[in-house]
Parts: C-alpha cells; structure tokens; sequence
C-alpha cells in the first residue's frame, strides 16, 4: 500500500507557482503537474477533458489512494480524474458544471477562432479585464495569468481552452472538497454546498490561510497527513 501522493494542478493559463503559498503548509509527498508542458506546443485538434484526464493518470501514475488539488481549470481536470479513479479530489474556484464559467464567449469554436488569430486574449482585453481587478489584492497575480496567456504558445492556449469548453457528457461525481469565494469573477459559485472563502479567483494567493484550513481538515480526516 503505496503512500498517498499530493497532486497540484493549475488553472488556465497558470502554473505551478500559483499553489506556492498553500503547497508548504499542505506537505506530505507532492507532485505538481504543468499543464503547458503536457500539452505541448503542437496544434491538437478535438482534445477533451475525458482522454486528457486519462493522459494525466497513466503519465503520473495517479492512483486511487492520492489526492488531487486543481484551482481552476485544474478543479475540473480534477473531477474528470475522480470519475476514472475514485480518488479523493479538491476544487479551488473551479466547477463541476458548465454553466458556472463567466465568458462572454463559451462556444469553442468560435473562441478558438478569436484566439488563433489573436483577436481574443491580447493586449486590449488584458486591459478592460485588469479594470475589474483595479484596487484588489489579486490584481498582480490576474495581470500575470493574463501576460503569460497572451506570450504563451497559441495551440497550447487553444488546447487549454478545448479542455474547458468542448462539450462532455456530464458526469455523477462529487468533490471531496469545494472552496469558492462568492467573489469570484471568473467562476461563479457552485450550486452544491462548499466552503467559502473571502477574496476572489485568486484567493489561494492572497489569503492562502484561509484556502489551507478546510485542505488540512479533509487530509488530517482521510489519515493522509498526520500531525
């Protein structure tokens, strides 16, 4: 009986820097997993978040007894991981229904159109989506998301977006754990019960206490960590 390993994975147009705050009070053996580099730079055409979930367990070997922690994006690769597996999972400011995500475009198709020939995730639109985070603590941490998607690789961004929005059938799982701030203008809260927390998207970032407390409970609760 292997011991249980901690994955870590980020949200759109994230990294791992965006768990450094909550990943060293956590502990125990941790993976964190770069959606860009799994990705990769090359243009694929109809990725889904069922066979990249897929890709994830068998690449990294995650199994049954570990735990996933995503923010974001990485909370609904995480609910995609439980459906195969079973394992125990946490969802920051993620969601488990479609409906949740605040976009002014959600068709793929088109968005992904809009992002290939950079008429969509550019400078202007940093700038209008920087104004809603005007006097906030998250402002730095939202800007640098934002900078890091418009330098990034195109089809890696596009990927990332595929993994969002592609339809899928909808599936009857239900996260261990849900953190939300009401706040959130990037996803809106979940239907279902959660655990609140003030701030907003970024919260893990700028109030990362208050994201680590429920996380402890339900690890100390399942004997995955242990005083």
């Amino acid at each position: 009986n292997k011991m249980a390993r901690i994955f870590f994975i980020h949200g759109f147009g994230e990294n791992e820097s965006i768990f450094k705050h909550i990943a060293p009070a956590i502990g125990g053996e941790q993976v964190f997993i770069n959606i860009w580099k799994v990705l990769g730079n090359k243009r694929q055409d109809g990725i889904n978040i069922i066979d990249f979930s897929k890709e994830l367990i068998n690449r990294f070997n995650i199994g049954k007894n570990d735990v996933v922690i995503g923010h974001s994006m990485g909370g609904w690769i995480a609910y995609h991981i439980k459906n195969h597996i079973g394992c125990k999972i946490v969802q920051i400011a993620s969601w488990t229904d479609f409906d949740r995500i605040i976009s002014p475009i959600t068709n793929f198709k088109t968005i992904a159109w809009l992002t290939r020939n950079h008429l969509y995730i550019n400078r202007f639109q940093k700038w209008i989506f920087g104004m809603t985070y005007n006097g906030k603590p998250s402002k730095a941490i939202s800007m640098e998301v934002f900078e890091d998607l418009i330098v990034g690789n195109r089809n890696c961004v596009i990927s990332q977006l595929s993994l969002m929005l592609t339809p899928v059938e909808a599936i009857d799982v239900i996260p261990d754990l849900r953190i939300h701030a009401k706040a959130d203008t990037v996803i809106r809260y979940p239907k279902q019960e959660f655990h609140e927390v003030p701030g907003d998207h970024f919260t893990l970032i700028t109030q990362p206490e208050m994201v680590i407390e429920p996380i402890l409970k339900l690890l100390k609760s399942s004997k995955i960590i242990v005083d």
